[in-house]
């Protein structure tokens, strides 16, 4: 059975994933604060470093797309990327935007 990014049940983090977030002004925090305000998945067609993009806010409301690999065999989850959702993933997958 496939598992789906939103049973992952924790996140893989180091320094080389924190800086590249880190580069685009997005914290551990904020990718945490989207993940438990339950994110929008969708699978990341390009997979050049990750299989999912979540998308969805901080508590602040800031909207971010955070591209992430998701590790089956272990239900883990290890962020790639991320940047401010653009306008168009905004029409298309956050309400009333």
């Amino acid at each position: 059975m496939t598992k789906k990014p939103s049973d992952a049940e924790a996140w893989e983090w180091d320094e080389g994933n924190e800086e590249e977030l880190h580069r685009h002004s997005i914290t551990a925090r904020d990718v945490y604060e989207v993940w438990a305000n339950g994110p929008t998945w969708v699978p990341n067609i390009r997979h050049h470093a990750g299989d999912w993009k979540m998308l969805g806010q901080t508590n602040g409301g800031r909207r971010l797309t955070i591209v992430v690999r998701l590790y089956s065999d272990r239900n883990v989850l290890r962020p790639i990327t991320g940047w401010d959702s653009t306008a168009g993933e905004r029409s298309r997958y956050f309400e009333g935007s």
